[in-house]
């Protein structure tokens, strides 16, 4: 398997697909997508092409080398595919659009490089996961498995973040403990050196799984503070990895899901208006379109410089001293996002009003 995914001729933004093609997918493709499982993975083999561009121009010998290349990047997609079609019966089966097969190519890269697994294993927690969830419309609205690629970890409980820090953890969330949840990712930022790469994917998971048992009010806290310790782990990498984790979670519980709303973008919520279209779900049209209409790319932008600020002030901080454990959280610790920008903005660290 190779270590990275990077297209030949292609850039993720060119790769992104235009408002016609979301068009085409909601309505002219839709036929030929549930058709049968052959087309759906032609589809996923056409949205592969574009991602890594035309190979026509390479000589036989490199053209060879990149078929190859493609199709070993493509054999994952198709087997997380097939899970999701053995879980949904074929009448039900939604289209894979091209930004679900460019973002899984995306986060197989980054799995390749943060934690280093085979790739037999990867696909073999993501079938574990899918299969307990028994959850038909979750595989209807994630039909390449992103949910579970990014909360794939090995290696923990691990001695820096250790069965008690886990449990501590949960416990604070069951009881919706804001203060304990911010005391939590303060002390376990202290130790991000040493921490596992697969950290944030652990936590991710978390967040599925207290979700499924009933928890909810914990989550924009703990969104918010995850995504920080992602940052303040790999930087905008981590960010990302955050953001699209929570766009996902958005795209499958929709409404009920509203501490998620200030991460999905505008091509996120068109693909999942396009989905619950076809489930005619109502509820989730009239939510959604709402989201469209409010949405604020600016938003989600300071949002992200916010999230950035907040790490390096963090890592920073740290590395000067440690912090007791007595200590209180930082103020911002315990904020919502939207007091967050605005104590940033206050201390003029270049966040835009």
């Amino acid at each position: 398997m190779p270590a990275n995914f990077q297209p030949v001729h292609a850039s993720h933004n060119n790769a992104k697909s235009t408002h016609t093609e979301r068009e085409s997918f909601g309505r002219e493709n839709v036929r030929d997508s549930l058709s049968s499982l052959e087309s759906r993975e032609k589809s996923i083999r056409n949205a592969g092409k574009k991602w890594f561009g035309p190979v026509e121009l390479l000589d036989p010998k490199a053209r060879a080398f990149e078929h190859s290349r493609q199709e070993a990047i493509l054999h994952p997609l198709f087997r997380l595919h097939r899970l999701s079609c053995n879980l949904v019966p074929e009448a039900q089966r939604l289209p894979v659009t091209e930004q679900d097969v460019f973002s899984a190519i995306l986060v197989l890269n980054r799995l390749c490089i943060s934690v280093k697994s085979p790739i037999s294993t990867i696909l073999a927690y993501c079938e574990a996961r899918s299969v307990r969830e028994q959850n038909p419309r979750l595989n209807q609205l994630d039909p390449l498995q992103l949910r579970h690629l990014l909360t794939f970890h090995e290696d923990i409980p691990h001695e820096e973040m250790n069965t008690l820090d886990i449990n501590t953890l949960k416990i604070a969330c069951e009881k919706s403990d804001t203060g304990a949840i911010n005391t939590w990712f303060k002390r376990i930022a202290t130790r991000r050196h040493a921490l596992p790469n697969a950290a944030p994917q652990y936590l991710r998971q978390m967040i599925n799984d207290l979700w499924t048992a009933g928890q909810r009010t914990f989550l924009e806290t703990f969104a918010t503070e995850l995504a920080v310790l992602d940052a303040t782990l790999l930087d905008a990498l981590g960010w990302e990895n955050s953001r699209l984790f929570l766009a996902v979670f958005k795209r499958l519980h929709g409404s009920a899901g509203r501490f998620a709303s200030a991460y999905i973008d505008a091509e996120e919520i068109d693909a999942a208006i396009a989905m619950y279209t076809l489930l005619n779900d109502a509820d989730q049209l009239i939510h959604f379109r709402a989201l469209a209409t409010a949405f604020d790319a600016t938003a989600l932008r300071r949002l992200e410089r916010t999230i950035l600020t907040a790490s390096k002030e963090r890592g920073s901080r740290f590395a000067t001293q440690q912090p007791a454990p007595v200590m209180p959280p930082k103020a911002y610790m315990s904020l919502t996002t939207a007091e967050v920008e605005a104590m940033f903005a206050r201390k003029n660290l270049g966040i835009a009003g």
